[in-house]
Parts: structure tokens; sequence; C-alpha cells
């Protein structure tokens, strides 16, 4: 019988319990080097640029630095992994993990999973370079409107496009010699019949997001980690392992 979303989410905090401070200090560097790659290129001046190459550079900045900071977080799910199966702990740091482990390997599919999910951004991308530089407050926020309802519409189907491929890092961390487009294939085929039961737990993070939000980014350090701790026990599930005994009260 399928485990449902608050079950899922349930098992993960158990698996968190006595283990957040540090994984919510990995989930912080992270945050550290997002917020100092936007304020390094936001620096640069590329992206205010009239220049088409200038632009190109640009955003060819962002989606190396983006690969990069994947290949960090593959590291705190590595760990979040380790600690939903009970498994001994490596004494090696575990942000860089990806970089010492076929790094290209999970680049490929990051770049892949990237592709599918922001193309559906492209509209809202080039109606916010429309914007006039300089604007009355009043004047920015009419002409921002179009821009988020653009982003709003799509972020169903970029979602929609990710839920196939969404467990292609576990299929990695299980079988580090595996190709990019066999962990893509393997994600696909595991999860067949699963689409809706994922949609509905990311669903269930919804408020969490909010809550990211409005605290300026501050609760990313204990969501990031409650996250990919309930996305382990999913694909434990539907991959068939055998999820670890639970206490007896």
């Amino acid at each position: 019988m399928s485990l449902p979303s608050r079950e899922l989410k349930r098992r993960a905090r158990s698996v968190l319990e006595g283990k957040y401070f540090f994984a919510a200090n990995t989930a912080c560097t992270l945050m550290l080097y997002s917020f100092f790659v936007a304020l390094i290129l936001q620096n640069t001046g590329l992206g205010s640029s009239e220049k088409p190459l200038n632009l190109a550079f640009y955003y060819t900045l962002w989606a190396i630095t983006g690969l990069l900071g994947s290949l960090l977080e593959v590291g705190l799910i590595r760990y979040v992994y380790l600690l939903s199966q009970k498994k001994e702990m490596p004494l090696t740091p575990p942000l860089f993990y990806a970089f010492r482990n076929q790094p290209d390997t999970y680049i490929l599919t990051y770049a892949f999973r990237y592709f599918l999910a922001l193309i559906w951004f492209v509209p809202a991308l080039l109606k916010a370079r429309q914007i006039p530089v300089n604007l009355e407050p009043f004047a920015l926020l009419g002409a921002l409107l179009p821009v988020i309802l653009l982003a709003l519409a799509a972020v169903l189907p970029a979602l929609i496009v990710s839920l196939p491929y969404a467990l292609a890092s576990y299929i990695l961390l299980d079988q580090p010699d595996c190709l990019a487009r066999e962990a893509l294939r393997s994600s696909r085929q595991l999860m067949k019949g699963n689409y809706l039961r994922l949609f509905r737990l990311w669903l269930s993070f919804l408020p969490f997001v909010l809550l990211i939000f409005g605290t300026s980014g501050v609760a990313i350090l204990w969501v990031k980690p409650y996250y990919h701790t309930t996305m382990s026990q999913f694909y434990m599930e539907i991959s068939h392992q055998k999820l670890p005994e639970e206490p007896q009260m």
C-alpha cells in the first residue's frame, strides 16, 4: 500500500530528529553560495546591457553557476538519503560528493531537467526585458503585472514536465556508474503511475514555500533538508527499498 504524503513527511521528520543542525548548516552553505553568486553577477552590469553578446555571456554565467550549485546540492541530498537508509556517514565533506563522483553526469542530468522546466519561463523573461529602466513605482508595478502573470502561468507546466525525472539524482546515488540518459530513463520508468502522488507531495510543501518568502529565505534552512528527506522516503518506497523499522513506542 502506498504511503500518503503526511506519512512520508512524518518519517522524514523522524529521520532528521537530532540531525537537523548539520543538515541546516549544509543548507546554509548552499544559500550563501546562491546569495554571493547572485550578488557578483548583478554587479557585473552584464544583465542590464543592451549588447546581445553581453546578455548571452550573462545568462551563460547564470547557467554555469546554477549547475555548480546543483552539484553542491547533491551533497545535501546524499546526506539525508544516507540518514533515511540509516547508513554510516562518510568522513569526507558531503557537499563535494558530486565533484568527486562523475560531476559531468550530474551536470548533464540537471541541465536536462532545468531546460525542461525553465523554458516555460522564457515569455516572462522576455516580457521583463521590455520594461523600461527608472520607471516610477506605480508605473513599475503595472509593468511587472504581466511578467508575474506569465511566470505564474509557467509554474504548472514546469512542474508537470519535471515529474518524470525527479528521481534521477537518487538513481545516480544508488548507481554511481550510471550514465545521465540511463538515470533519466530509469527515473521515468519508476515514476510511471506515481505522477499524481509526487505532484500531491510537492503541493503539500506549498505552505513552506510561502514561509520561505515570508521569512526572506531564512526558513529554507529548515525546509530544504525536510523536503529532500521526504523525497528520499518517496524514492525508497517506490523503488521497493526496505524502509528502516521505526522504534516501537
